[in-house]
């Protein structure tokens, strides 16, 4: 009984984060939940974690979904998540994270350089998609490829949300497929729903309370906070 409370404090406090910054939370809910879980269950867990705190963001901003890039951009992620696969044993997943790293600084900080979110959004959805496959990070690089420049903070969180709610609902159904037993854990994954919903509903109140131009100059302190995590993470690891 003590490990769901907790865990469903966990799951409160990050979907809380998320609902207010656009995302963030589910990196720290990773390392939170590894302090509970063995990884061969962690991984499930989180992606369904993640699944119920995107769809409801998703939900709760619905009126506010842009369809025109939603569909393409989805469409985009399942054909970029196929393609990128079998490159990753051509890879080195700390060098690649380490570059994803400076990728999202980049665009954050210098969008001109590299407008990202001016790619066909079929493109960016494949791109952001297949990279995250081999490196991780996937929502810093949704986010950092959504055409945001001229979006409401509603329809900022909304939106990633959405589409993030799809690519880990894939991952779940994969696991699940994969053969993963996830029935001993339907009490973890009640306790994880349960604080995804309350979170974002406490978060979403309070986003109103931000200004749109006070949500985006967050939203890219939260993003270069994630990349430079991502940046030292991985340089430690090649320096070792």
């Amino acid at each position: 009984m003590v490990e769901l409370l907790i865990l469903t404090v966990f799951a409160t406090l990050t979907s809380l984060l998320t609902a207010i910054a656009g995302l963030g939370g589910g990196m720290l809910l990773l390392a939170l939940m590894a302090q509970l879980f063995a990884p061969s269950i962690l991984i499930p867990l989180h992606g369904i974690a993640q699944f119920f705190s995107n769809a409801n963001r998703g939900w709760i901003h619905r009126g506010k979904l842009e369809w025109s890039y939603l569909k393409p951009f989805v469409l985009g992620s399942i054909i970029g998540a196929f393609a990128f696969v079998p490159l990753v044993v051509f890879v080195n997943p700390t060098v690649g994270a380490l570059l994803v790293g400076f990728f999202i600084l980049l665009v954050t900080w210098f969008p001109k350089w590299l407008n990202a979110s001016r790619l066909p959004y079929i493109v960016s959805g494949a791109l952001t998609s297949g990279l995250g496959v081999l490196f991780g990070a996937t929502g810093p690089l949704a986010m950092s490829a959504h055409p945001k420049a001229n979006w409401t903070k509603e329809q900022i969180v909304g939106n990633h949300g959405a589409a993030m709610a799809f690519q880990h609902g894939i991952k779940v159904v994969a696991y699940l497929v994969a053969g993963v037993q996830l029935y001993e854990y339907i009490p973890h994954i009640a306790a994880l729903f349960v604080g995804a919903w309350l979170g974002t509903i406490i978060g979403t109140k309070l986003l109103k309370k931000f200004t749109d131009e006070r949500f985006k100059i967050m939203l890219k302190w939260v993003l270069t906070i994630l990349a430079a995590r991502l940046i030292i993470l991985n340089a430690y690891s090649l320096l070792q």
